[in-house]
Formats: C-alpha cells, structure tokens, sequence
C-alpha cells in the first residue's frame, strides 16, 4: 500500500529543515495548508497522521522549525540563530518552496500555540505572501494571558482546599508581571507550570505521547528532542513572556481564529477580546466545544469543519 506522505530535507536560510507532506488524495487541490507548530521546538510531525483523515480535502505540510525535531536532529541550532528573526526568514523561504513545488499560490498559515506567534509576526510583516491566516491556542499578549491562568487556577486550588498548594499559588503571585531575568524567575514559572498540569489548566502530554507511539514515522530519538527543546530554545521563551499584539488592530489579510472553549494554556477568552478588535478584508471566530489548547487533537471533527468552511470561503 503506498505511503500517503512524503518526507524531506530541504535547504532553508542555510540549513537542512524538515519537511512532512500530506497530498490530497482529492484531484485538482491547489490549495495548500502550511502547519506552524508550537513551542518554541515542540514538532507535531509523528501526529499528523491522526489529523488527516479530517485533514485531507486539501494538502498540508508540516515542517520543522528551526532548533525543532528533526530539524535540529540534522542541523543543530546554535542559541544564537535561535531568534524571531531568523524563524521568520526561515517562514518565508518556506512558503516560496511550497509555492515552486505545489505550484500555486494559494496558501493558507495555519498556526498553533507558539506558532500564533510566528504566524502573527509573518502576516503583520508580509500580508501579501498568502491566502488567509488561521490561529488556534492563540497568543496574543503573554503578561495578560499569565495574569488570567493565575486567576482561573488560584479560584481552583482554593475550591480544592490543599493547604500546600495554596501555599505555593500564593509564593507565585508576583510571577505574571516578574521580569524575566530576575533571579528565580525560571523557577517560579517552573512550579507554576507544574502546578497548572497537576489542576488541568496545561495540554495533556499523555494523549500525545499515545499518538506519536502509534505514528507511521515515529522513532525513539524524537524523544529526547521534544524534552530538550525549552532548554534549547530558552532565549526564544524569554522574548516571549513580555510579547504583545494587543495594541495591534489592523491586519492586511483574512484573519481567522477557531479556539477550544476550554482552553486554559492560552486563554481562548483573552484571544476572543483581543479578536474583536482586528480590523480585517475578512475575519471570523469559530468555538470549538469539549476543546482545551491542542483543539484539533481534543475534537478534530469540529475543528476540520471549520477550516474546511474557511477554505470554501477562499
């Protein structure tokens, strides 16, 4: 049976990056879903097999960012080249290549997490090179983002009544406007994290673990790159705490944002305000429900049907 995939390294601002394609089986699809993942460095290639049976009315390519799995595997960063900057070059030769080897230039952005960044960063700088951008686990001003988690999880553990989680919570409280570089600031948002997981406020790691044991290109290596990519990337997740859009309105593209109705990781109701403000050619909110922060893992039936009526909108 032939494989439904193809994979690939292609040469990318000067080093070998990733490439995951899954063509329509579908005739005459000129249409062409770029994936953004998240992170910085948490690739989704050894998923994406479970997304494309929902996935497959038109053709999607994931790709590895730089200092990202399998990318780094082959080209490994150096903390220097590990910036905003070069992920963008990165993006936009990408999006060329994809353009050459499908032959259209009908693109579609398509982000996720940390890739909201990357993908806002790129539309707000070149609005021109694609169709229309989708946003999912949208980021959109980290500072306001970890005030409300702090909120939503300080009313959970106190309903819960853990003394020593209250405890801890409350050693946190300054946490959301701590300057990055103050000393015992990773540390802090290291217990925050933990204390976030341990109340269900994070993505769940064991769902995705289950998927990427099961995918048709999964290796043991992928492991060890997934777990190292926040120490490899720390530079790219410092210059994030203190990101913003939220004073930015005005885009040159369709906008779309489809987000879980329970997601906590990125607070959907913070990117629902901040939505209402983009100023757009064309721009739509879609609620995915029974979805937290990975929405198109939690109900790809919804999520699918949303960006399918996108595209028919294109």
């Amino acid at each position: 049976m032939p494989k439904s995939f193809e994979e690939e390294y292609v040469l990318i601002n000067g080093i070998s990056q990733y490439f995951l394609h899954y063509p329509s089986p579908q005739k005459d699809v000129n249409d062409v879903v770029i994936y953004l993942h998240g992170g910085p460095g948490s690739s989704v290639a050894s998923v994406a097999y479970a997304q494309n049976p929902y996935f497959n009315f038109v053709n999607v390519v994931y790709y590895d960012q730089r200092g990202a799995g399998r990318t780094h595997k082959k080209s490994k960063a150096k903390p220097k080249d590990l910036t905003i900057s070069n992920l963008i070059t990165d993006l936009k030769q990408t999006i060329n290549y994809v353009k050459e080897k499908y032959q259209t230039n009908r693109i579609i952005l398509l982000s996720q997490s940390w890739g909201t960044v990357l993908g806002t960063q790129y539309i707000l700088e070149y609005p021109d090179d694609v169709m229309c951008y989708i946003g999912t686990g949208h980021c959109v001003d980290s500072r306001r983002e970890s005030r409300i988690i702090y909120d939503k999880l300080k009313g959970l553990v106190e309903n819960k009544g853990k003394e020593k989680d209250i405890k801890k919570l409350h050693s946190l409280k300054d946490l959301p406007d701590m300057p990055v570089d103050e000393k015992g600031y990773v540390a802090k948002e290291t217990s925050f994290f933990l204390l976030r997981s341990k109340y269900g406020l994070n993505m769940k790691m064991g769902k995705l673990l289950k998927l990427m044991w099961k995918s048709p290109i999964f290796k043991l290596s992928d492991i060890p790159l997934m777990v190292t990519a926040p120490k490899r990337n720390i530079q790219l997740i410092k210059w994030m705490t203190d990101w913003s859009i939220w004073d930015i309105s005005d885009y040159g593209l369709p906008v779309y944002y489809i987000l879980g109705q329970d997601d906590w990781q990125t607070p959907s109701i913070l990117a629902a305000e901040y939505f209402e403000k983009i100023n757009a050619p064309r721009k739509e909110l879609y609620w995915v429900n029974n979805a937290g922060h990975a929405t198109n893992l939690d109900n790809p039936v919804d999520f699918y049907k949303a960006v399918r009526e996108i595209i028919k909108q294109l």
